[in-house]
């Protein structure tokens, strides 16, 4: 057994790499930068984490949410790992602590918000530290076409600037290839090695009903069906999130809200509920997800639409993580889609910003709206060729055994012909 797989089964107790890690690790260990975007649960954090525990020195991990670094940290530290986080969360002494302990060598991974990142106080501190590889997490977050843009993440450029010989992997679960060239471009990699994996999860099945009158009662009857499952509904807001579970336990159905109007305490009691399988439902905002790591999820539902297909693929892709069958549904109308339009025209500040986000809401609306197969539409969007049809695994492929466990609604089917526009 190689270096690399005794790393693999000591420390994270696999025994076999999943697809194109052992090559993302080779060649980050040889010094190239790599650009991979691997779907939910294709193990995108090992592709950095191994090479980490491979000689001396830190690896710096760029990281967008604090909740996520304490996920990962907290999961490495019980590893035997040495793995820290430096963000706003951290008091005096914590950061201190950190600090020395980085001086003593005593740090193998180490976790930094973005803007932390490129600070000037930061990047003095680490000019004495040998760092051997940086990792900038959600990579799509950089570039403007990406539909979670951060404009702090266009400032990371200043890391090659600062280890210029040091490996950096971008690492993105959804990116189409324009999204792909930008991230290139904008963390100035250098001739990097490309990894682009499948998108195609075939235990999910897919499908969109209307959002209709009598839209509730079917949301109720689907998890009443499936009592012995867990699962999550997304809403779009806070108070539909409240507003949904408490209508759903009074309907005899256990569920718990969550979302970022909430305090601290109160979702981390939702999540662990959740992920302890105590309650077997959440009603989420987009805020609930990143770094739950529960494998056996069995359906999520969006009873509003999202706004984009990069948020639905990775939002759905919470669902099935251990392989096994599982349902994504997605209730449609287009009072959703115009609402959203109208939230794009109102709350972005340049029309560049406005056209893309434009955009990604139309290719929503048409997946929603597609006479043809969803998992053939979902696939092509981000670049990925899909001829195996039927696809056997949404409403229009096998409209009897979908997820809304009948054949899609005339409603839906019938509304396209040529693309519609959701302008209006």
């Amino acid at each position: 057994m190689d270096r690399l797989n005794l790393i693999l089964q000591r420390y994270f107790g696999h025994t076999a790499f999943n697809p194109y890690q052992r090559e993302i690790i080779q060649d980050l260990l040889s010094g190239r930068d790599v650009l991979a975007v691997l779907a939910t649960g294709g193990g995108k954090s090992l592709c950095y984490q191994v090479p980490a525990l491979i000689g001396d020195g830190v690896a710096l991990v760029i990281s967008p949410l604090i909740a996520l670094m304490k996920d990962q940290v907290d999961d490495l530290q019980a590893r035997g790992i040495g793995a820290e986080a430096l963000n706003s969360s951290g008091s005096y002494a914590t950061t201190r602590r950190i600090l020395s302990e980085l001086g003593e060598g005593l740090i193998q991974i180490l976790y930094v918000s973005p803007e932390k990142a490129v600070s000037d106080d930061f990047l003095a501190l680490m000019a004495s530290i040998p760092v051997t590889l940086i990792a900038v997490d959600e990579a799509h977050c950089i570039s403007m076409w990406g539909h979670q843009f951060r404009p702090e993440y266009r400032s990371l450029a200043a890391l090659k600037e600062q280890f210029p010989g040091v490996p950096m992997v971008a690492l993105t679960a959804t990116a189409t290839p324009d999204v792909r060239e930008d991230i290139v471009r904008q963390l100035n990699l250098a001739e990097p090695s490309v990894y682009v994996g499948s998108f195609n999860r075939e235990s999910l099945r897919y499908a969109v009903v209307p959002k209709e009158e009598g839209a509730y009662e079917r949301l109720r009857a689907y998890l009443r069906g499936h009592r012995k499952d867990t699962g999550i509904v997304y809403v779009a807001t806070r108070e539909g999130a409240e507003t949904l579970a408490t209508r759903l336990r009074a309907g005899g159905v256990s569920a718990l809200p969550y979302h970022a109007g909430m305090t601290a305490a109160a979702r981390g009691e939702t999540q662990d509920r959740f992920t302890g399988g105590k309650v077997p439902v959440v009603c989420a905002t987009s805020a609930f997800g990143m770094g739950i790591d529960k494998p056996d999820v069995r359906f999520v539902v969006h009873y509003d639409m999202p706004k984009t297909l990069e948020a639905y693929y990775q939002e759905s892709g919470r669902a099935g993580r251990d392989g096994e069958a599982s349902d994504c549904i997605l209730f449609y109308n287009d009072g959703d889609a115009r609402r959203l339009r109208s939230f794009i025209d109102r709350d972005l500040p340049s029309e560049f910003q406005r056209e893309v986000a434009r955009s990604k809401l139309q290719s929503m609306a048409d997946y929603c709206t597609t006479a043809g197969c969803r998992r053939k539409a979902l696939l092509e969007y981000f670049g990925e060729r899909f001829d195996a049809l039927p696809c056997g695994g949404c409403d229009a492929c096998a409209p009897a055994g979908t997820p809304a466990g009948e054949a899609r609604p005339r409603s839906v089917r019938q509304k396209r012909g040529a693309a519609r526009s959701v302008s209006g």
